[in-house]
């Protein structure tokens, strides 16, 4: 079958070429020859040209082919041109994008609490903010007229995010003494933001982590919240037991929004670091954000309150006068925390201060006392004790402070905690070889502007001068007299290149001191706020060389040794007394309560910042 095939095709072939003369004889011969082969080998069914040449030789003729007619156009049809229209691909791309933004967004809304939308908004003000700067931050342009555009921009910024923003922002706001003024009066606004949750969310949280509702599992519980802050609000409840407690209930929006937001917050200080003002900050992140996670779980928080109540009762001299409120542990989780509640006065309560006729002195000296004994002697640091987390009440006779709100803590390590003690000692009796070890070991560059920044009071030595000498004409002598703009660019130039040569080595420097120096700062508020009734820089050396006394690893001799320098340096610090009662003399005869002691630091502080460093300090920058 198949060789008749490949004998009509080679006919076919030959009369297409013209080769009529191709008898059928030879084609069959052809074939019957490729039909022994085919069982060798398929690929003989191939006919090779050179054997058709041997089979037809008679070359074809032009007569053999018909003329090649044109066709005319008019009987060609027309041709059909699919139109085709770009902005119509456009369109279905940009209808998709839409809906592809539209559903992010839609799910962010509704299932992840606005978290991206609000850390876009974060990153696109703040890179305004650093184009701003980096333009306009130069001599000859209105210095004060860039701050202030900054200043409501990230103000705006944080108000409307809310939540763990305004944490942040309070954050910034307690370090406001080495920002602009207007940064300092737009961020102590922060203070007053308190946004409260409905009760629906309230209880949609509770009944997550302990799977009932509220009122199933207290006797009686307060729907409105008795206070609120901008991570937990506040329930007062009473147990079935009849024990009166007081609910803290994180916003519920907060554990889904946190890791965005710190995700924010490290990006704009990287790019802030490395690509904008050339300010080492970026090395403080890291531990900053550990420190926010840590104080938003709540469990960590009850833990923090058992570990000062024990080291609290282990200390005679406060047991009595400090108080720690019980914690309700089978009623906390990460996001709820049960506590004692307690009666008595917060201290930002001034005027029921005075009405119950509470001693502002025997406040004082508690909180200084207790807050040197964390710092100096346990090394369990709260690190948030403004007047709203503290209450005073009377008990047994006595008046007694009672500290809540233990979510921020640090634990210093016993050899910084050593060298810290050595550091505060050492400045008290004008050590400045000591001092200059310590600094360096730390990374520090300017160990005499340290001390001061430590003391928050000025430290004069060898090394440091606050009366900055002014420019002079280097022809005439004379002073130059520079316009407002161009010194407050002069003035803040050269607090971004002290703030340099200040921190050298980030790598060394203990980050304990970022949250040592905000307690320190916020006592310090404290009795500016109740007009300086103790001298508290006495009282904070005091415990830095008794504690130095008390190191556990000291020989017998070594203690002796510890204990006798102990008691002379009282003796020299005591001279501090002199100072503190000439100023306290001066204020109760000319009846001025805002010319206390910590007033007359502040102001030689506000010197020394701004001819060292160009910081401007307000008056209240160190207020509670």
């Amino acid at each position: 079958m198949n060789s008749y095939r490949l004998c009509g095709s080679l006919q076919k072939a030959t009369r297409v070429r013209g080769l009529n003369n191709v008898s059928t004889g030879s084609c069959q011969r052809l074939t019957q020859s490729y039909r022994l082969r085919s069982a060798r080998w398929p690929l003989d069914y191939l006919v090779s040209w050179r054997q058709l040449r041997s089979i037809a030789t008679i070359p074809p003729t032009p007569e053999q082919f018909s003329p090649i007619m044109a066709i005319p156009p008019t009987n060609l049809k027309r041709p059909q041109i699919k139109s085709r229209k770009p902005w119509r691909r456009w369109q279905r791309r940009l209808m998709l994008t839409g809906a592809v933004i539209g559903l992010t967004f839609a799910y962010d809304y509704y299932v992840n609490e606005s978290s991206l939308y609000r850390n876009l908004k974060c990153v696109v003000v703040l890179s305004i903010v650093a184009v701003d700067y980096k333009l306009n931050f130069d001599e000859g342009k209105d210095i004060d007229a860039l701050h202030t555009r900054v200043a409501n921009r990230v103000y705006n910024l944080i108000a409307s995010n809310g939540g763990l923003y305004i944490k942040m922002g309070q954050a910034l706001a307690m370090q406001a003494a080495v920002l602009p003024p207007v940064f300092q009066q737009k961020f102590a606004q922060l203070f007053d933001m308190a946004p409260q949750d409905s009760w629906s969310e309230i209880e949609k949280l509770f009944i997550k982590d302990f799977g009932k509702r509220p009122d199933e599992v207290f006797r009686y519980i307060d729907h409105r919240a008795v206070a609120s802050a901008s991570v937990a609000q506040v329930h007062k409840a009473q147990l079935k037991t009849g024990e009166w407690v007081a609910v803290k209930i994180q916003h519920p929006k907060i554990e889904k929004q946190v890791n965005w937001d710190l995700g924010a917050y490290r990006l704009v200080m990287y790019i802030y670091d490395r690509f904008i003002f050339d300010i080492p900050v970026y090395f403080t992140v890291d531990y900053t954000c550990n420190r926010l996670l840590t104080e938003i779980d709540f469990e960590n928080e009850a833990r923090n309150a058992d570990n000062m109540n024990a080291v609290l009762q282990s200390e005679p001299s406060l047991r009595n006068r400090v108080y720690i409120p019980r914690i309700y542990h089978n009623l906390t989780s990460r996001h709820v925390l049960t506590a004692e509640w307690i009666d008595g006065v917060s201290l930002s309560n001034r005027k029921e201060l005075d009405a119950v006729g509470y001693s502002k002195s025997q406040i004082m000296d508690t909180m200084v006392n207790l807050f040197a004994a964390q710092i100096f002697k346990w090394g369990v640091v709260h690190c948030d004790p403004h007047v709203g987390n503290q209450i005073v009440r009377w008990r047994d006779g006595r008046l007694q402070l009672v500290l809540i709100d233990h979510g921020l803590y640090i634990y210093e390590s016993p050899e910084f905690r050593q060298q810290y003690c050595e550091l505060w000692k050492n400045m008290f009796i004008f050590n400045d070889k000591a001092i200059r070890d310590i600094a360096i070991s730390w990374g520090i560059g300017s160990p005499e502007l340290f001390a001061s920044a430590t003391l928050l009071r000025p430290y004069k030595s060898g090394g440091v001068r606050p009366d900055r000498r002014p420019e002079r004409d280097e022809n005439t002598g004379d002073e130059v007299q520079m316009s407002r703009a161009h010194e407050d660019f002069e003035m803040q130039k050269r607090m971004k290149d002290q703030f340099k040569q200040f921190i050298q080595d980030t790598t060394k420097m203990p980050l304990e001191l970022i949250f040592l120096g905000r307690n320190m700062r916020i006592v310090q508020g404290c009795n500016q706020l109740m007009g300086s009734p103790v001298n508290r820089i006495k009282i904070l050396a005091n415990w830095a060389s008794r504690s130095l006394a008390m190191l556990p690893n000291l020989s017998f001799r070594q203690r002796v040794k510890a204990w006798t320098n102990h008691f002379v340096f009282i003796f020299v610090v005591g001279l501090s007394d002199i100072g503190f009662w000439i100023t306290k003399i001066r204020q109760i005869v000319l009846r001025r309560d805002n010319e206390g002691f910590e007033d007359l630091l502040e102001r030689q502080m506000k010197g020394i910042a701004q001819k060292n460093f160009g910081i401007q300090i307000q008056d209240d920058a160190f207020s509670a």
